[in-house]
């Protein structure tokens, strides 16, 4: 009987980890799902840590924890307990396109370094490690290279890839690369299995919630215009045309503007962009610049086009300035610039940024701008997305709960995808 019991226990699995920058709980909900389905793995997290206040909270009421704040650069690696897994999405800053991707020369890119020596004490068998896609691309790929390099010289295998959550039921394009490090297991990222049918916003919008946070007025602009054309999967921005930008001057979001008045700022906004502008003004740097009233003349003729032009400025539809040049990585006006008529509302000057339709799916959502993307309801109500809706969104259960004071879209804006991390728990034990 001894020796059956044995036997039995020789195939159980008990692993114990650590969930670093662990915000509200990404690795965590993806390791109980995955455990919850597996009769031979006990996990057993041994440390939680990280520095946001609000991402504590949240992982602190979800999983019965009582988590204080813990810089990760503090631990004393040898006061760690033993552990068999570190999982950890760390920093992604230094490396995205919405910051400044210094990479390691940004302190937060130092985290790496901070895992690498809790991995060179420890020893753990098994490193699960999520950023942003870019860091691939860092420094010419020497980002990637000296991660590659670095957990090699510790002996593991070095595996990473490129995933988007939109093949692993959820209804959000957010592509992450992934690394994961194994001291003795090959893995086949063939065997890792992806969803063929594709989850939309429509599997998961609350069609319950039919309370708007948006202001009424807008919304009447909205919907005025919708009875003209679908607005549905629509951005709301000046800065770009095409037929899925709506723009404040369709709204007359800023008050009546002529049909004449309409055509100029069509035109002006797709010209600031064109190339030949920069040269002529001697900018270096280009993305939209302000043109004078001898720089509009030549394309757009009006005999009212001076009178024009200031009542657009007047209602804000339009600014005054001069051009702006790109001095040590910051945009700067060029003071010996002649002052031009420029574009004034980029996507977040709206109460929302984009209205998603329901049969696509959302875009990365951001903690900069997550909170401006809506939804519409019986064709009449328009509101921002709900945290029920974010939660689906991101792969979390439905009955994950967000603490009443916090931020959601800041939170889901900066979470690791569950989904995407139980398949590949998936590949590495079973």
């Amino acid at each position: 009987m001894n020796e059956l019991k044995n036997s039995l226990d020789s195939k159980y699995m008990n692993i114990n980890y650590i969930d670093l920058c662990s915000g509200i709980g990404g690795f965590r909900v993806a390791i109980e799902d995955f455990q919850n389905e597996s009769s031979n793995i006990n996990f057993n997290c041994v440390l939680s840590a990280d520095i946001k206040q609000d991402a504590i909270d949240t992982y602190n009421l979800n999983f019965n924890e009582h988590n204080e704040k813990c810089d990760i650069y503090s631990l004393e690696v040898e006061k760690v307990k033993p552990f068999d897994l570190l999982c950890a999405g760390f920093p992604c800053q230094p490396f995205s396109t919405a910051g400044q991707r210094k990479g390691f020369s940004d302190d937060r890119g130092g985290m790496i370094f901070k895992i690498m020596e809790l991995c060179k004490y420890h020893k753990p068998k098994y490193i699960l490690l999520e950023n942003v896609y870019n860091l691939l691309t860092i420094d010419g790929g020497k980002c990637i290279q000296t991660i590659i390099q670095l957990f090699e010289e510790l002996n593991y295998n070095v595996y990473y890839e490129k995933l988007n959550s939109k093949d692993f039921g959820c209804p959000q394009s957010r592509e992450r690369v992934y690394i994961i490090c194994t001291l003795n297991k090959c893995l086949d990222f063939d065997k890792l299995f992806t969803l063929s049918s594709k989850k939309v916003l429509r599997d998961v919008i609350d069609y319950n919630d039919k309370t708007s946070n948006i202001d009424a007025n807008f919304i009447q602009k909205l919907i005025k215009l919708a009875k003209n054309r679908e607005i549905q999967g629509c951005k709301i921005s000046d800065k770009r045309g095409g037929d899925n930008n709506i723009h404040s001057w369709e709204l007359e979001y800023n008050g009546h503007i002529t049909n004449d008045e309409i055509n100029l700022m069509n035109s002006i906004m797709l010209e600031r962009r064109k190339k030949h502008w920069a040269t002529k003004k001697n900018i270096t740097w280009m993305d939209g610049m302000p043109l004078t009233y001898e720089d509009i003349q030549t394309f757009f003729k009006h005999d009212a086009l001076r009178e024009m032009l200031n009542n657009l400025v007047s209602k804000k539809y339009l600014r005054f300035e001069k051009c702006k040049d790109l001095i040590n990585g910051k945009r700067v006006y060029k003071e010996d610039s002649e002052s031009g008529y420029n574009i004034c509302k980029g996507k977040l000057s709206f109460p929302i940024s984009k209205i998603l339709h329901p049969n696509d799916i959302s875009p990365t959502l951001t903690a900069t701008d997550s909170n401006k993307l809506a939804v519409i309801i019986d064709n009449q109500v328009v509101r921002t997305l709900n945290t029920l809706e974010l939660i689906r969104i991101c792969g979390f259960p439905d009955h994950y709960k967000i603490p009443e004071h916090v931020n959601s879209y800041d939170l889901f804006g900066n979470m690791a995808t569950p989904p995407v991390i139980k398949e590949l728990l998936k590949l590495l034990f079973n």
